[in-house]
């Protein structure tokens, strides 16, 4: 997995990099397979929502103003990293890539941004 950032963690989670060490302030970056790129300080999320099914998962991410949507695989585990505040950059990733091999790791397929 290809970082941009200066600091680079000693993990990842298939498609999602995790903060380090502990800080006051985290940040979650969102990247698109197009290169987009969004953050979101996680002081402002305000709660999440998961609804998992054999096929396709959604995750909702309740930040002050904003929902981001995910869509993908195994997001179940991707949930419990984000309710710790763990994930730093989570990208998105076509589902057609995925391997067996990394079915037991979490695979965002979609990232929708809406402003409420």
């Amino acid at each position: 997995m290809e970082t941009t950032s200066d600091c680079s963690t000693g993990y990842n989670a298939g498609s999602t990099e995790l903060h380090e060490t502990d800080s006051s302030v985290r940040n979650l970056c969102f990247v698109w397979e197009d290169g987009r790129r969004a953050f979101f300080n996680y002081a402002y999320l305000i709660s999440g929502d998961l609804v998992v099914t054999d096929t396709l998962n959604m995750m909702m991410l309740y930040f002050s103003g904003q929902i981001v949507t995910l869509k993908g695989y195994r997001l179940d585990l991707l949930f419990d990293l984000l309710l710790a505040h763990i994930p730093k950059t989570i990208t998105a990733s076509n589902p057609r890539y995925r391997l067996e091999a990394e079915a037991s790791f979490a695979q965002v397929a979609e990232i929708i941004v809406k402003s409420e």
